[in-house]
């Protein structure tokens, strides 16, 4: 299958044009030579936007972006492109997608606002559009490895401005089998003392949440007789939805249940208690 030429541009929501701040909410796609437009846009993970805009009532967000889905769902269909490839009139499909796309993205005012126009070439025009969703909108690259190495660093500088990073070294526990690396570990003479781990169980995903934190759960126990007896896990937890809180509140109190004291990543002076500093 030959590649063909897309263009792209990213839906952003920027309630307050004043200060030109925005978040990207969706993306729109079309290739002109088969005459597809489509898009995805972000109408359920609405933490994010309701915390930044905090002065915006959630509901307000939630009404401006279900109109909005249905105003491009109109549009889409206006372009003629079939689930099955096929355009539903009878001109060149290429004529009208392209010229809905470009109507649809041209610069005006208002809270929904597009990017500049970008390029990219593809075989398959639908799978783009969803990686292109899931790295703008998703961000797919903020994975947890991602979150818990800014964690990592973030307590790596709290160390250092404290003077005390030298008393925390890298090392990997291992039984024969199993083995695990963490960051800092505390040496006293030649034997560990303390472990601090850093975690991020801020996912959208309850499950994800759940199976990160039983996958640490297990590496506790599996190494158990390895590892000094003070183990911290310093965790960043989600931020406005209920599901995922549930979630994260579930595995904290397993953290716990299992004699692992646990705090808030994101503050200095709990982590710097919890290594008795």
């Amino acid at each position: 299958m030959k590649k063909q030429a897309v263009s792209y541009a990213i839906i952003r929501f920027q309630p307050h044009i004043e200060t030109e701040e925005f978040a990207n909410i969706g993306i729109v796609l079309v290739a002109p030579r088969v005459g597809y437009l489509d898009f995805r846009l972000e109408t359920r993970r609405l933490g994010r936007l309701t915390n930044f805009f905090d002065s915006v009532e959630a509901t307000t967000i939630r009404g401006v972006l279900k109109s909005y889905d249905v105003e491009l769902t109109r549009i889409k269909d206006l372009a003629g492109y079939g689930a099955d490839g096929q355009s539903r009139f009878a001109f060149e499909p290429s004529d009208n997608a392209e010229h809905l796309f470009h109507a649809l993205t041209k610069d005006r005012e208002g809270i929904i606002r597009f990017s500049d126009v970008r390029f990219a070439m593809t075989e398959d025009p639908t799978a783009k559009l969803d990686a292109l969703f899931d790295y703008y909108v998703r961000r797919n690259f903020a994975s947890s490895v991602y979150r818990e190495g800014l964690l990592e660093k973030h307590v790596r500088n709290m160390l250092r401005l404290r003077a005390i990073d030298k008393n925390f070294k890298r090392r990997t526990f291992d039984d024969g089998i199993y083995s695990a690396t963490f960051p800092f570990v505390e040496i006293a003479g030649d034997e560990p003392v303390k472990i601090l781990k850093p975690i991020y169980l801020g996912q959208d995903d309850p499950t994800r949440i759940l199976d990160h934190g039983n996958k640490w759960l297990f590496t506790i126990h599996r190494l158990k007789k390895l590892l000094p007896q003070e183990i911290v896990f310093a965790v960043e937890g989600p931020t406005g939805q209920s599901l995922p809180q549930r979630a994260f509140q579930e595995t904290v109190e397993q953290f716990r249940k299992n004699g692992i004291q646990v705090v808030d990543a994101t503050k200095e002076r709990d982590v710097a208690e919890a290594l008795g500093f």
